[in-house]
């Protein structure tokens, strides 16, 4: 058993985020996730022996921008494999910075499983937002 990282094209991405959660997203998280697929500069997905546990992208404001957006979907097998996870997506992560040295994203205050993950790849991570948003907390991960 081993775990994959590869980059990935958008129609790929999206049929195997959709199977994976067919039926448990709302509209709204669909419109979201499709919004990203579409926008994202780089797409990479995880899997282990074929079975895909996490996907994330970078998407950039701007073609000069040396600062991208990270977003992350995850599955409940990435739990089962965290650890084969961390060590290659740190790898991808490092590639992905040295294209954007600054990678910001906001990530669910509840949201243990992204939180951890983010930690790993050395993310900084702000105050959670006021208002409406407040269950999102920013985060930023810089170029060594």
């Amino acid at each position: 058993m081993s775990a994959l990282i590869e980059l990935a094209n958008r129609d790929k991405t999206r049929q195997l985020i959709f199977e994976a959660k067919e039926g448990i997203l709302t509209v709204e998280e669909m419109e979201v996730l499709e919004q990203y697929l579409t926008f994202s500069a780089k797409l990479y997905i995880g899997s282990v022996s074929g079975k895909m546990c996490c996907a994330w992208g970078v998407v950039p404001p701007s073609l000069m921008s040396e600062r991208a957006y990270l977003w992350l979907f995850s599955t409940e097998a990435v739990e089962e494999y965290k650890f084969l996870f961390v060590r290659n997506s740190q790898r991808a992560v490092a590639e992905m910075l040295e294209e954007y040295p600054i990678l910001q994203g906001y990530c669910e205050v509840n949201s243990q499983r992204s939180i951890r993950w983010l930690k790993w790849l050395e993310a900084k991570f702000g105050e959670p937002c006021k208002g409406k948003n407040a269950w999102f907390r920013p985060f930023e991960i810089r170029k060594g």
